[in-house]
């Protein structure tokens, strides 16, 4: 049996993955990324639905897995990111949303692993920076409701 092992996930308590990333990123990037999934990889669609209806969501693009799955895994996810690169213009975006190719690599990596159904076994990360929550919960709270 064929299995990946994620290092962290998150929880989306009162969010679901796509209204988060749409909160906390461009809008239009995501819609561009499920545009790019139905030309070039429609399989994955209902995948891609389920990831962005659900609240769970492995992060921080970190795994370990077989070298086959990984090559493979990768084919897909660049053929995704090269050709929204080429259809979305980030010069007027801030350092944080720049980033979005690995925000959105995020998301993609747990469609990817959605529709291969494959064998998940998380391991914990530790922090070594202390987190300050305050800070968090009201950046997230600015971005929640900034419309």
């Amino acid at each position: 049996m064929k299995f990946i092992c994620p290092f962290m996930w998150g929880n989306y308590y009162i969010e679901t993955v796509r209204s988060q990333y749409e909160h906390a990123h461009n809008k239009r990037d995501l819609g561009e990324v499920e545009n790019i999934i139905k030309e070039k990889h429609p399989e994955y669609i209902k995948a891609f639905e389920k990831v962005m209806n659900s609240r769970k969501l492995y992060i921080y693009n970190m795994f370990a897995m077989k070298k086959s799955l990984f090559d493979e895994y990768c084919a897909w996810l660049f053929d995704i990111l090269f050709t929204l690169e080429n259809r979305i213009d980030i010069s007027d975006y801030d350092k944080y949303n720049a980033r979005v190719f690995g925000f959105l690599s995020e998301r993609l990596f747990n469609v990817w692993l959605e529709k291969k159904s494959l064998k998940v076994k998380t391991i914990d990360v530790v922090f070594l920076e202390k987190i300050n929550w305050l800070k968090k919960i009201y950046k997230f709270m600015k971005r929640k409701y900034k419309d």
